[in-house]
């Protein structure tokens, strides 16, 4: 039963249609390519204007109004699609079937390039991170050089460029280096033999010597912080521009060095004390 009134329906619809175009004169064909020619042009004049009052709006990026614009555009041609064929006298219904149909297909066929494309969408909106970043997020650590509809792109530091899928991104955890200010923590150890005055007044004019150091929003820190198995452990804090963070890393890390072995205070390796007893 299900198949015949199927079966009726499609015979119903292709009798509408040959109606339709057997009805056909020149004259609704003139009207109809004004109609279309008028409202096309409507359509680019809509979008410019849309796109004209978005960008006053300092806030949206420009990847989210070219969205915005792309979706009106899309909507509005589909629209004069109906109206020129309602005035051709073709069976609308069917022309709405016909493109929910196509549309669900395409989206189950393109459901991962969908998910990524929602994953762009979400990063535009919600900026975790922005172009130019160093950021770390599923596994990968870079700068990020574009945020695409299907993949951000992150160059490494020895420039390699790894994409990413957007869908993956808003399911990782997502840590953004570069921000305005950042802290160096080192962890420097000197032997138990040495002075840890000392040691703590030769790291502190190391700091003292780069003016990348800054004193907020905390001073330059140096204390004890923890007795290993080999070495006391010095924790060593220096707040800095977020843009001066490895260069100053690696600064105080080889000068601290330097300036400890000019005083002669050590920086022992692990080692294991081995006590022999004799029993004899």
């Amino acid at each position: 039963m299900n198949l015949y009134l199927t079966a009726a329906e499609g015979t119903a619809e292709g009798g509408a249609w040959l109606s339709a175009l057997s009805k056909l004169n020149l004259h609704s064909i003139l009207a109809t390519l004004v109609i279309l020619l008028v409202g096309y042009a409507l359509v680019k004049w809509a979008c410019k204007l849309l796109d004209k009052l978005l960008q006053r709006n300092g806030k949206l990026d420009a990847s989210i109004r070219s969205i915005l614009v792309n979706v009106v555009r899309i909507l509005l041609l589909f629209l004069l699609l109906l109206t020129c064929a309602d005035k051709l006298g073709l069976p609308t219904d069917s022309i709405i079937t016909l493109l929910g149909t196509f549309g669900l297909a395409f989206s189950l066929a393109m459901q991962n390039s969908l998910s990524n494309l929602a994953g762009g969408l979400f990063i535009l909106g919600s900026k975790p991170f922005e172009t130019g970043d160093y950021v770390s997020v599923a596994g990968a650590e870079g700068t990020v050089t574009q945020i695409g509809f299907i993949h951000t792109a992150l160059t490494t530091i020895d420039n390699k460029v790894i994409h990413v899928p957007n869908s993956t991104i808003t399911g990782s955890v997502v840590t953004n280096f570069s921000a305005s200010k950042r802290r160096v923590d080192l962890t420097i150890p000197v032997s138990y033999n040495c002075s840890l005055d000392q040691a703590k007044k030769v790291i502190e004019g190391v700091i003292a010597r780069d003016s990348r150091a800054l004193q907020e929003p905390e001073a330059p820190f140096v204390r004890v912080w923890n007795l290993g198995g080999s070495a006391v452990e010095l924790m060593v804090r220096v707040w800095c521009d977020g843009n001066d963070y490895w260069e100053l890393r690696s600064w105080l890390i080889e000068n601290i060095k330097k300036e400890l072995d000019k005083e002669g205070i050590a920086i022992p390796y692990s080692q294991l004390d081995v006590h022999v007893i004799d029993k004899k």
